[in-house]
């Protein structure tokens, strides 16, 4: 046993560090290849993947510096210096490579960026500990000299992540935007001069007043080439003005024309990929290495570094020396420059075939170039998710999915189960897992998006004609525009409430009634949304406005397994919905919880059975989807900036994408600062 023991330990101290050298290496490679990707996926696998490579590399690589140091000074007190043991002190310098991190995540969450601070804690005191490696181990050896390059390499990745970080943190992004724009007078300095030397020149001058739109110069600056992706242009320019939103800044008047110039004849394709675009970009801000990477500066160190880590290996590869080292040990390091310079091929790449190359060389005029690029369409993966997710009450209530835990817990013994479904209940992973299972997910529609582009711009006709710059949200209520102002009570009532509301007299709709080809297209938006809104309350209330969502939801889905606990309980959710109606209707006699109006079921099937009145059918689903469309437009306005940066890295929200192109056209109140928006021009005849 002793001697088990014994090989055991021998065994830890020889493959320790080793081992986290390695383990460091693929959480670097795991980062570089799927950071990126939660730009555009929302599944739970690859945040999760990102999430323990992420938290993890850091510590690992920091233990393994550790260790060295640790081994080095072990060996410095017998005053001679194993070449195994400088091999090791070699690889320090890849180390502070990982801790500089990829290309494609510099921060996981926001919090990150805040805390830039502490990653400056962190490269000082990681730096201070290679230095000191570096000049214990130093001999003026082949290595040492190789180690001299792959410092600056490593050192240079380390400082440019902390830069990055402190350039994505809320203070630096106001302090970034807050431009110091020469504000336009009424008139101009040198306008009476000009006017009388045009008098005496014998001229009838006019004066003039006209208004001054500034477009953002990408708009404009590709038009004469054939490559129709002016819609890069255009969101690289507006995002310059625009992402002073993020940090919760007002706009100008001003930002408000220079908006509508460019989306007052867009599509709504057209004008959803705008900001699908601008959102991009700012995720690339906020969680990337993007305000670094696609500079001079940036692109230069960039080849410096790929150019010394390739000099490094061709001259480690011609040494004489290599047959001190043990194998394993000789491996490792062949493998840390080699991957590091496939990485960075890699990372070249993508930056090659990137949108921001695209926009860079479109302002450079680098036309031929482009086309090239253009034409060999790698790495064009999708900006966002494209999708919305879906979250239905009913079958959350009746429990229709088993808990993924049965299985596997009904083979233990059961004083086992319970204890460990204690222990999840207490760390919150039973309740966040049974939503989870719940939430579903629906591509987002042409038509779907077509419906709210045209009711934000009948909006935008609305504000127009009545001159309403205080509350964009104060309007009629949707149902009272359809002619049913009898259905106004379902809209009084508290932001959560409405949707719980609405989502069950949807449902019950939807499921109640046969579909036509006439509303086809109505009723699935109608569900989609439906199902979307009751998912942000439940997973994300705290993008909608502030309300007893939690506690509405737990009292509805009482009321639901209440309500279906009859002598004769329904088998389906069909059963259920032809319950509810029959309740509204008084064909059954349910007592009076449910005649008190004072339940969000009750309402909720008295809602639908109104709506059922509605005979034509197509301006029923109309008026769902509207009220809907609403609902969400309502919700956009009210949610901080904050939230909407939060939520570009689980793949995006269509709230974000509504709320963003809200604010373009001017239905956010973002836009207070007032500056003229007329200047004075004279005209000689």
């Amino acid at each position: 046993m002793e001697a088990l023991v014994q090989t055991l330990t021998n065994l830890w101290k020889e493959w320790q560090l080793r081992g986290l050298v390695l383990l460091s290496l693929t959480f670097q490679t795991i980062l570089i290849v799927v950071g990126n990707r939660r730009k555009y996926s929302n599944q739970l696998l690859v945040r999760f993947a990102v999430w323990v490579a992420y938290l993890a590399a850091d510590t690992v690589a920091t233990m393994a510096l550790g260790i060295i140091s640790n081994d080095l000074g072990d060996t410095s007190d017998n005053g001679e210096l194993d070449a195994n043991i400088e091999l090791h002190v070699f690889w320090a310098p890849f180390l502070l490579l990982h801790l500089g991190g990829p290309d494609t995540i510099t921060a996981y969450s926001l919090e990150d960026n805040e805390l830039w601070l502490r990653h400056l804690l962190g490269l000082a005191l990681q730096t201070g500990v290679a230095f000191n490696t570096f000049l214990m181990a130093w001999r003026g050896s082949h290595l040492s000299i190789l180690s001299t390059l792959m410092v600056f390499v490593g050192l240079s990745k380390y400082v440019e992540r902390t830069w990055v970080l402190r350039s994505a943190s809320s203070e630096q992004i106001k302090g970034s935007v807050i431009a110091r724009r020469d504000l336009p007078g009424p008139s101009n300095p040198n306008l009476l001069k000009e006017y009388d030397v045009k008098k005496e020149e014998g001229y009838n001058v006019i004066p003039n007043r006209v208004i001054d739109i500034q477009l953002p110069m990408e708009t404009f600056a590709f038009e004469d080439n054939s490559i129709s992706k002016t819609e890069l242009l255009k969101a690289y320019g507006l995002l310059q003005i625009f992402k002073r939103i993020f940090v919760n800044l007002l706009l100008s008047s001003r930002d408000l024309d220079t908006s509508l110039a460019v989306f007052q004849n867009l599509s709504s394709e057209k004008a959803f990929e705008v900001v699908e675009i601008e959102l991009a970009f700012m995720y690339d801000l906020l969680y990337t290495k993007a305000s670094v990477v696609y500079s001079r500066w940036g692109l230069s160190l960039r080849c410096i570094n790929l150019s010394l880590t390739c000099i490094v290996l061709v001259l480690f590869s011609l040494a004489d020396d290599k047959h001190k080292y043990k194998k394993a040990d000789l491996v490792i390091t062949f493998l840390l420059l080699v991957v590091a310079i496939v990485l960075d091929i890699y990372a070249a790449l993508v930056i090659l075939f990137s949108d921001w190359t695209f926009v860079w060389l479109s302002l450079h005029k680098r036309t031929s170039i482009l086309k090239a690029i253009t034409s060999i369409q790698l790495f064009k993966n999708p900006r966002w998710s494209n999708s919305m997710a879906q979250y239905n009450l009913l079958s959350f209530a009746l429990k229709e999915k088993p808990m993924i835990y049965d299985p596997i817990l009904s083979q233990v013994k059961p004083h086992l189960c319970h204890r460990i479904l204690k222990l999840f209940k207490c760390l919150g992973i039973v309740e966040k897992q049974e939503k989870e299972r719940y939430v579903t997910k629906e591509v987002i529609s042409k038509s779907l998006k077509e419906w709210i582009f045209k009711h934000l711009k009948e909006r935008l006709k609305v504000k127009a004609t009545v001159h309403d710059t205080s509350d964009v949200g104060r309007q009629k209520f949707i149902v009272e525009i359809y002619g049913h102002g009898e259905l106004k009570w379902s809209m009084e009532k508290g932001f959560d409430e409405k949707i719980l509301i609405w989502h069950i007299a949807t449902d019950i709709c939807y499921y109640l009634e046969e579909s036509t080809e006439a509303i086809q297209s109505k009723r699935e938006m109608s569900i989609l949304m439906s199902r979307y809104m009751l998912h942000l309350l439940v997973n994300y209330p705290s993008m909608l406005p502030a309300g007893l969502g939690d506690i509405l939801i737990e009292d509805t889905c009482a009321e639901v397994i209440d309500f279906c606990n009859t002598p004769e309980p329904p088998n389906n959710k069909i059963e259920v919905y032809e319950m509810m109606v029959k309740a509204a209707t008084g064909a059954e006699l349910l007592g009076m919880r449910y005649r008190t109006g004072k339940s969000m079921l009750s309402n909720g099937y008295s809602l639908a059975a109104k709506l059922n009145e509605i005979s034509n059918k197509e301006e029923k689903w109309s008026l769902i989807t509207d009220t809907w469309v609403e609902m969400l437009a309502h919700a956009a306005t009210h949610c901080e900036g904050s939230q909407h940066r939060q939520q570009l890295r689980r793949g995006g929200q269509l709230l974000t994408h509504v709320w963003l192109l809200m604010a373009h056209l001017g239905l956010t109140d973002h836009f207070q600062i007032p500056q003229p928006r007329d200047i004075t021009r004279l005209t000689a005849k």
